[in-house]
């Protein structure tokens, strides 16, 4: 499918693996110019490599987008490189667990600066040059989570939290609509991926056969599989899309129908 999106100047936050990196490979094969933005330098380079040599027209980029200061070097990075971006995909992570009691006021404060500040920091820094364009793209790679409160997992930092990110990005929507830019979020549910094996590996000492017998029994997912990263970045690419120019404050959940909500 052709996006009409080639030549666009595109940042994919957390592009080094997983979904971000998924992600990062339809844009570049749809002709965007696009800039792996994570931590991990190693890793940041072999997706580089791998994306070059598929044709892609990409650079690395490595940046603690939970900072000012790295929000700050990056954007002003891909702009040096290719331009200002104007698709831009946001994308942070945080796996702190415990129970209400455990976790501190400190707890709280980090993880609300990993989510919703970090998202401020980033939109604060591109949405000038995309309404100066008259056009733009952002997608926030959430979690199901912003719609229903996660029950076993000790989530509690992030069934808290999770949802300011999706309505300060469905604010953003509303208020930057009129200036041809669209802010969407999605909500991967249980993606098969290098993090989410070790997640469950570490935390719950489960081989893989025995979180797919999880996923599929005792979390109930319709589909009775986890999802794959390439399903997710589909729809995330589509967001980003010309096609898709009237999405836009959305939250789309990608969980195989996991949450029963109709809304």
């Amino acid at each position: 499918m052709n996006l009409g999106i080639s030549g666009r100047v595109a940042f994919v936050s957390g592009g080094s693996k997983g979904k971000g990196a998924a992600t990062a490979a339809i844009l570049a094969a749809e002709g965007c110019k696009t800039a792996i933005v994570a931590r991990n330098r190693a890793a940041i380079d072999a997706t580089v490599e791998r994306l070059r040599a598929a044709g892609g027209d990409v650079i690395g980029v490595s940046a603690d987008l939970v900072t000012a200061e790295g929000v700050a070097s990056a954007v002003q990075t891909v702009r040096d490189h290719f331009g200002p971006p104007e698709i831009v995909i946001m994308q942070t992570n945080d796996t702190t667990q415990g129970n209400f009691f455990d976790i501190s006021d400190d707890d709280y404060v980090r993880v609300f600066e990993t989510f919703t500040l970090s998202a401020v920091r980033l939109a604060r820094a591109v949405l000038p040059d995309m309404r100066e364009r008259r056009w733009g793209r952002i997608v926030h790679i959430g979690s199901t989570i912003s719609k229903e409160p996660q029950r076993d997992l000790n989530h509690i930092l992030h069934n808290t939290i999770r949802p300011s990110t999706t309505n300060l990005l469905k604010s953003l929507a509303n208020e930057f609509a009129r200036d041809g830019i669209t802010i969407n979020s999605v909500g991967p549910g249980y993606i098969l991926t290098d993090t989410m094996r070790e997640f469950f590996d570490v935390k719950y000492n489960i081989s893989e056969a025995e979180l797919m017998e999880w996923l599929s029994t005792t979390r109930g997912i319709p589909s009775e599989r986890p999802g794959r990263t390439e399903e997710v970045a589909s729809v995330i690419a589509f967001l980003c899309s010309e096609n898709a120019g009237y999405l836009n404050g959305e939250f789309l959940a990608v969980d195989g129908g996991l949450k029963r909500s109709v809304l």
